[in-house]
This record gives C-alpha cells, structure tokens and sequence, in this order.
C-alpha cells in the first residue's frame, strides 16, 4: 500500500536530489547500498539491522522504492525478499521521455511525473509529488472529474478527453489518456499521458473563424454565388442565388441537384466542368458562348440563356474558379452568376436608324 506520510514536509526536506527526474532521502540510499552488498536479496529484518532502522520504517522506504522501481520483491513463505532492481527505474525513463506523463496512486494522487510535466506545470518535482491534478498550481482536471477518474480502478476501457485550461492568462489545449495499472504490491494506479495540442487547436479556430467571415461576406453578398466540394455537393449556396432561383439552400446544400435550379435536365454546372477540368464537353455544350481561364482547355466563363428563370428568362454570366487548400490540394469550386439580360437585349435590339 501507497503510504501518504512520505508527501509530509519534513521528508521532502531530507531529500536530496540523487538523480535528475527522482528524489531520494538518504534512509533510502542507505537501503540500496545495502542491498548492494547482498545480490540474492535480503528481508526487511537484515535491512533493518544492516543500516540500524525500526523495521516499521524500513517497510515504507522499500514500499517506495519498489512502487518507483528501484527494487524488486520475490515472496518466499511468509517473508520478503528485496532485490536492487535491474530494470531501468520509472523516475529514469520519465525523465528521459518528451512525453507529459503522470503516475497517480489509489488516492489520486501523483507519485511520478516526468520534467517535461514539470516544466509544463512550472513546478519542481518535489512540489507536484503528492498533489491532485485538480490542485496544481495549473489544475488540468476539476475535482468533479476527479471523482469520475476515480471509476477506472475498477477497471475498464482507457478514458480520453479533450482539456482545456488556461494557463498565464491563455487558453491551451490538452488531450489526455487515462491508462488504469497496478502497482508491484497490487495497489491500483493510473498513468495519464498529456498531449499539447494547443497550436492545432488554435489553427482550427482560426480556420473557423475565417470560414464564418467568408461565408458571411458570400451570404451578403448581392451576386448569386454557390460552391461544390470536390465530390460535386454542395456546400454554400447564398441568399442572392435563392432570389434567383427560388430555391432554398437547406434544400440544395449536401446534395448534387444544383443542376435543377438552371436545366430542366441533369447536366454540369460550369463549375461541375472546372473540377472535372472537361474542357471537351465544355466545347459541346457552350460553343462561342464560353470562354476559357489561362491554362490548357480549362473551362473559366460562359453566357448561357436560361428560360426558366424569371418572366421571359434570363442570360447569365457564369463564372467559376477553382478552391485550393495552403498545400495546393483542391477542395472545390464556386461559380458566379452575373445578371446581363439587358445587355443581351440591347445587342439583339434592331436599331430603326441602321
């Protein structure tokens, strides 16, 4: 069993720093030396009378020292034997990881950390020893989750969560797994590895928050407009082309029937044509009446009538362009229509004095 009394003041007082990651007092050196000196182990009695301790005092020093890995423990009878460990002791590979990485005990609180933890917190070793996560001097869990935590020393799946806290004012972003372990006694632990992902979170705001601005503007914007994702669905159509066309856009948005909106018959849009870059079946379909955007056969504008739009119909100039993601990956395309019916109309004007 975990004892708490080694989280007391005047034992972290005694410790000296042996080990960069790990603290230990100097009962707990003098153990090791001990058993150094003896390799096939010996019991907590010839501990005891070896550096002249109470047995009661040497039993919770080897209970720290196996709980960090730095002895192993071979049951024979009734008595115990400690070995010095020839594992790599936990404290070691903690402070050797990039990882944040915790140890919490059956009270939920920490046992190890590693420095980059530590650091992270902007406390030493010896102060996060013994704490709670929702007690450090930046808590990355409340106590209600806590309470919650405490479900996985019954077993169960490994618990993740998306954190967030602020930290100096700032938001930051942690992902957290909960991994339920068991102590060399049998006394049930768990490991928490912490991820930093406060840039991509941040990326992803800012993503967002740029996307609620373009969209915005599209949306007021007096030209019908309406983009297609790579796989031809729809995914903006604003609130001029709904005048337009008299279509809804929750009726339109997340399907491929855009097409319904202009033609009586399923056909591509112009934008439809610039993803698939057909620039044959441009040819067919528009003739004289399309235009082309630099590049080899890539199909840019047209002029179109389309007879079911408004009394009498109308001519549009329809515009599409190509979406790029920041790597150059398409993503999409929009498409412009530009109301020039009355220009249509004074070019097919006769006029009396010609």
């Amino acid at each position: 069993m975990v004892n708490n009394n080694r989280y007391d003041t005047p034992r972290r007082q005694r410790r000296s720093e042996n080990e960069k990651g790990g603290l230990a007092t100097d009962e707990e050196e003098r153990i090791k030396e001990a058993l150094q000196k003896q390799p096939l182990g010996m019991n907590i009695k010839e501990i005891a009378e070896a550096i002249g301790m109470s047995r009661n005092s040497v039993a919770k020093y080897l209970d720290v020292l196996a709980a960090t890995g730095h002895l192993d423990v071979r049951q024979i009878g009734n008595a115990k034997l400690y070995y010095l460990s020839p594992r790599v002791p936990v404290s070691n590979l903690l402070r050797l990881t990039h990882e944040m990485i915790v140890i919490l005990d059956g009270t939920m609180r920490i046992v190890q950390s590693s420095d980059s933890f530590n650091a992270f917190i902007g406390s030493s070793w010896d102060t996060v020893l013994g704490s709670r996560l929702s007690r450090l001097p930046v808590p990355v869990l409340s106590e209600k989750e806590e309470a919650e935590l405490s479900r996985l020393f019954n077993g169960g799946p490994v618990w993740a969560k998306e954190i967030r806290l602020v930290k100096n004012g700032n938001p930051v972003y942690l992902t957290a797994r909960f991994v339920p372990v068991v102590f060399e006694g049998g006394n049930p632990g768990i490991t928490v590895m912490f991820e930093n992902i406060t840039e991509q979170r941040r990326a992803e705001i800012a993503l967002a928050e740029n996307e609620r601005f373009l969209f915005t503007v599209l949306q007021v914007s007096p030209t019908p407009k309406f983009l297609l994702d790579r796989n031809h669905k729809v995914i903006f159509w604003n609130r001029a082309l709904e005048i337009l066309t008299k279509r809804k856009a929750e009726d339109m948005i997340g399907t491929t029937h855009h097409w319904k909106a202009f033609y009586p018959e399923s056909r591509p849009c112009l934008a439809d044509l610039l993803l698939d870059g057909d620039a044959a079946l441009f040819g067919r379909l528009y003739g004289n009446n399309g235009k082309t955007l630099p590049g080899p056969g890539v199909p840019g504008e047209c002029t179109e009538f389309f007879p079911a739009l408004g009394p009498g119909g109308r001519w549009l100039q329809c515009t599409a362009t190509l979406i790029r993601d920041s790597h150059g990956n398409l993503t999409g395309a929009m498409e412009t229509l530009e109301d020039v019916t009355e220009a249509k109309q004074r070019e097919f004007r006769i006029d009396p004095g010609s």
